[in-house]
């Protein structure tokens, strides 16, 4: 029986008939033997059904076969989709693109093991059209199995409820409220809280190598789990990467695991051999009931020459993928869980430019009724589209690494999950992370061109917000000091920037001039704080002149600042599915121009500051402020909420407007969100700031 005949007989089965209408379609129709009359008493005549089938306002599609032959599809689906023409054809040839986003392999296990599968905000890139253009959506589904007149499964029917304005809405409110609902939510959601306490959540920054991670909590319940992660760099430069699991969930389990953690970390830091350590720890283990039969993965990877060592007390093998998405176990080096005296063994490979390495818990490959042989099978598959970028590729991440991280994650849990979910990744990368190296005239545009060049930098590092922060305010400063203080006025000379990652994880600037250091004058009162915030927000800030000669006038050979800082990306920790995936990115800060607006009425006026506010936008900001307080005679609120960056420039002005205002008995009010950029900053300056003024959200 060919296609045409099969996808004819299933769609009588369904008592639906085939929604082409062309001639042909018409005379297989005929063909087919006149239902019965008690058949089109019960349900209705072959004709009618069809027509209600196509009419229905919820999308239907059936397949038949191991294949997943397409032998029915309504209106509603056919337009939704943008496919007519699909009716037996096999559906991974209909919508290609769908593979590796774990749908057909739901359409396998619903024919394989007759059980109805149901799907919550499915996210899904498809084509709707004949272009090659992805469109994002997220549905609810459910797939039911079809059977024959003997209850054998033949087939699969879904109905489709497109839900992405539902989802796109929720997730636009959590942002309007989300600053709103942390005042509130001190206490909600301990067990994330308690589990970031317990895991360093910090991954290094590196010039050969990315690192993602990804942990989520389990869902069956809400006591911490016994799931760790860590990644940190060696004093001989290799790169320490550890997955370990506790037996168990709850405060017990959250201690052991975080004392096999430190452990470990001190373990490895200060013993040469991995097999030493492995060792050490299982002696370590044995000795607390808590600890015993906990499994650890640990894997030495040195970035520069790929060479790896590694070892694994009973714990799944980590997955190494190449760029193409093919994949290898590293399934040697193993030994018995932790505290059983197990003989543990090392293995060596080498991990080639470009290739990644992924550790991960058995929360991730666990699956109700599939051996763990297949959920790493499966694992493969996922973490190599997801690598070769083939998987959910609009708005992908730009590193494999958070690739991989972000869709193991999303797509391996998609039908839930029992047991915590640990997911470690890194990156060989192929070349080096390249310097910044600028050299310009020190003058305010230059402060511009040296933000966005050392912005955009530094966000295809991918660090933490406030590493970010801190090391763009910091760079800010150091070039403000040039192009204030290196040159006579009107007489600008060389500024030099020059950014890159160190060896041992974390990002050394250089900002240098070549003119004439000029110490801050200490009885000045509104100058003066560039290099305190400098030195407060990065971890080392130096200044440093060079030798001087008996006949060189002190500081005519110019002065360096070198700014180093440990910065760190953010893993990601959740206790259930994000709303979408699109949230904002490691490092990605909006940036905004500066703006300034003035409100008027009864209680005085209000300035609100938005943007960046430095060298080049603090004398616009002083004007507003000191016209909206009329020279100093009016008291002033000044709201700070969006501002993205507050310099000293910036600083400077908002202490002149209060020396004027507090010389005229006058009040000047400060307004910034807790734990933003400009609070930070007020913060180290000591300028006294009030919360903003907010309506606490409704009780649900």
């Amino acid at each position: 029986m060919d296609a045409r005949t099969d996808h004819v007989s299933a769609g009588q089965d369904l008592g639906l008939a085939v929604t082409d209408d062309s001639a042909e379609d018409t005379a297989d129709v005929a063909a087919v033997p006149a239902v019965d009359a008690a058949a089109d008493a019960a349900v209705g005549s072959l004709a009618t059904v069809r027509d209600v089938f196509d009419q229905l306002n919820v999308m239907v599609v059936a397949w038949e076969g191991p294949d997943h032959i397409a032998v029915a599809a309504n209106e509603e689906y056919r337009r939704y989709v943008g496919r007519d023409a699909f009716i037996g054809q096999p559906w991974n040839e209909v919508m290609p693109e769908i593979k590796g986003q774990q749908f057909l392999e739901i359409l396998d296990r619903v024919y394989a093991s007759g059980e109805t599968h149901v799907g919550t905000e499915w996210r899904f890139q498809i084509r709707r059209d004949e272009t090659d253009q992805l469109h994002e959506i997220f549905v609810d589904f459910t797939v039911t199995p079809r059977r024959d007149a003997d209850g054998a499964t033949i087939g699969a029917v879904c109905s489709v409820v497109d839900v992405t304005d539902r989802v796109h809405e929720r997730h636009e409110a959590a942002l309007r409220t989300a600053h709103v609902q942390e005042r509130y939510e001190a206490v909600h959601d301990v067990v994330v809280e308690l589990q970031r306490a317990l895991l360093s959540m910090s991954l290094p920054v590196l010039p050969t190598a990315t690192v993602a991670a990804r942990y989520l909590v389990a869902a069956h319940d809400q006591a911490a789990g016994g799931d760790w992660f860590d990644a940190f760099v060696l004093d001989d430069g290799r790169l320490a990467l550890v997955v370990g699991d506790v037996v168990g969930h709850g405060v017990v389990a959250s201690a052991a695991m975080g004392q096999l953690r430190a452990v470990l970390e001190e373990l490895l830091r200060t013993e040469r051999e991995l097999e030493t350590v492995l060792a050490r720890l299982d002696t370590y283990a044995a000795h607390s009931p808590s600890m015993r039969a906990a499994t650890v993965v640990v894997v030495l990877l040195d970035p520069d020459t790929g060479q790896v060592v590694y070892g694994r007390c009973g714990h799944p093998a980590p997955l190494v993928l190449s760029e193409d998405g093919t994949s290898r176990l590293l399934d040697a080096g193993v030994g018995g869980p932790l505290g059983t005296g197990a003989v543990q063994s090392l293995a060596h490979t080498t991990l080639a430019p470009g290739e990644v390495v992924l550790l991960y818990s058995d929360g991730l490959v666990e699956r109700s009724g599939h051996s763990l042989d297949e959920g790493v099978r499966e694992l493969a598959r996922v973490a190599g589209d997801a690598v070769a970028n083939r998987a959910l590729p609009v708005g992908a991440a730009a590193s494999a690494a958070d690739r991989v991280a972000e869709l193991t994650m999303e797509l391996m849990t998609r039908a839930g999950h029992e047991d915590d979910v640990t997911v470690l990744v890194a990156q060989r990368l192929r070349q080096r992370v390249e310097d910044l190296d600028l050299r310009l005239t020190a003058t305010r545009e230059s402060l511009h061109q040296v933000n966005a060049s050392f912005g955009a930098w530094l966000a295809g590092l991918g660090p933490s917000a406030a590493d970010r922060f801190a090391l763009e305010l910091a760079v800010t400063e150091a070039v403000t000091n040039v192009i204030e203080h290196a040159y006579p006025v009107g007489r600008p000379g060389v500024l030099n920037v020059v950014a890159s990652v160190l060896p041992t994880g974390g990002i050394s600037v250089r900002i240098g001039d070549e003119g004439r250091w000029r110490a801050p004058v200490p009885a000045a009162t509104t100058g003066g704080r560039g290099l305190l915030l400098m030195s407060q927000v990065v971890d080392e800030a130096e200044v440093l002149h060079p030798p001087q000669s008996a006949n060189a006038p002190e500081g005519d050979r110019g002065t360096t600042v070198v700014l180093r800082h440990r910065a760190h990306r953010d893993a990601v920790m959740a206790s259930g599915r994000s709303l979408l995936h699109d949230e904002t990115k490691e490092g990605d800060i909006p940036d905004a121009d500066f703006d300034v607006s003035v409100e008027d009425d009864d209680s005085g006026p209000l300035v609100l500051l938005t943007g960046t506010v430095d060298l080049d936008s603090a004398e616009r900001a002083r004007a507003a402020l000191l016209g909206a307080a009329r020279g100093g005679v009016r008291s002033l609120t000044i709201d700070l909420t969006g501002v993205t960056q507050l310099a000293s420039a910036g600083v400077r002005a908002l202490f002149e407007v209060r020396e004027q205002l507090v010389a005229n008995r006058k009040q000047l009010v400060l307004v910034a969100e807790p734990g933003s950029p400009a609070a930070v900053v007020l913060e180290l300056v000591s300028l006294t700031y009030h919360h903003p003024v907010v309506e606490p959200p409704p009780i649900a």
